[in-house]
């Protein structure tokens, strides 16, 4: 296929990625070309790039895992999917038992693999069980970028607990793009009570221009204040930050009996965190959320919903500013530092 490709490329961990013409040379049986539109990066992209989650076994591979395009051509035994169809790209994947050929490309004779999918670039081949249709009713593409990660992940993480009371008292930990998917959940749910939680000053003040939540800065001299004026206070605490010791001193603070405290932020790898036994004993429940708990395609259609009802709120929280992909090292730089909620990128 001669088609220009620019595409982000990870070549090796903790170094910057290159912007490649990448060739596509085929569509494998299952897949389908997808003209991208608008694509991000969340922090597990970051970690990826930066190799606190281990070794990347794609290298060298064609990033982003949560994007926006529209169909272009379709592979052999692509089903329920149609050209023009506006869709979502996600790590996730819809629970289909088809295997699926090792997607690539090429760059100067070498293979760039895609790895579970890539959406930084400006086509992208990608399997159909992480192809999902957008509703006619949807008309937020851009935004529909949160589709692709941050809101299964959040929604998944409150969703799984069963029936969600309006009334519970909830903290979140970390007020980045995740945590503030949360906060679009548990809007929706018409949570009256929500207290979160950062050590960027910049992001308590922005998250003030919010309705029901009450923003506090954190930082390691007053953790333990704000600990013991909250001790056994939350219904529910959902940690964004994967910080193993905001964990440890938090977990305390669930109510006994009933109060859940899910982390969704990721840690370093096999990093271990230490708790008190008398936090289980006592009755709390300490537990994880992974994407959208592989349901993904079930609860895509609830995920379109909250966006939808959240849209002014979600559209406040994203960037203005469309970034261009030859800029992406320093979109990168400046999202670390915590200058950008969710960089997205637009081709």
């Amino acid at each position: 296929m001669n088609i220009k490709n620019l595409g982000a490329v990870l070549t090796k961990q903790k170094k910057k990625l290159s912007v490649c013409n990448l060739e596509i040379q085929n569509l494998p049986k299952g897949c389908a070309l997808v003209k991208m539109k608008y694509s991000g990066i969340c922090h597990t992209q970051l970690n990826e790039i930066n190799g606190v989650l281990g070794r990347d076994k794609y290298l060298p591979h064609c990033i982003g895992h949560e994007g926006v395009g529209e169909i272009i051509k379709l592979g052999r035994g692509v089903k329920n999917l149609k050209k023009n169809d506006n869709v979502v790209i996600s790590w996730v994947k819809n629970g289909s038992k088809k295997k699926y050929e090792q997607i690539y490309y090429l760059f100067n004779g070498k293979k760039i693999n895609s790895g579970g999918c890539n959406s930084l670039s400006q086509y992208a081949v990608v399997s159909d069980d992480r192809i999902y249709k957008i509703s006619k009713k949807n008309k937020y593409l851009r935004e529909s970028i949160l589709l692709g990660c941050a809101l299964p992940t959040a929604s998944n993480a409150i969703f799984q607990l069963g029936n969600f009371n309006p009334s519970s008292k909830v903290l979140i930990m970390g007020m980045g793009g995740l945590g503030y998917a949360c906060y679009f959940v548990l809007n929706f749910l018409k949570c009256k009570d929500i207290t979160c939680i950062d050590s960027n000053p910049k992001r308590i003040k922005f998250s003030k221009k919010f309705p029901n939540i009450k923003s506090i800065l954190i930082n390691p001299k007053n953790i333990d204040i704000f600990k013991n004026k909250n001790n056994e206070k939350f219904d529910l605490i959902i940690d964004c930050t994967g910080s193993k010791k905001l964990i440890e001193k938090t977990l305390s603070l669930c109510k006994k009996f009933t109060g859940k405290f899910v982390i969704i932020g990721n840690t370093k790898i096999n990093e271990k965190i230490l708790i008190k036994t008398w936090d289980i004993i006592s009755g709390k429940t300490l537990m994880g959320a992974w994407g959208s708990g592989g349901t993904i395609m079930k609860n895509f259609k609830r995920n379109e919903n909250i966006l939808i009802d959240q849209i002014k709120f979600i559209k406040k929280m994203l960037p203005n500013k469309n970034f261009k992909i030859a800029d992406v090292n320093i979109v990168i730089k400046n999202f670390s530092k915590g200058k950008i909620l969710r960089p997205i990128f637009k081709f």
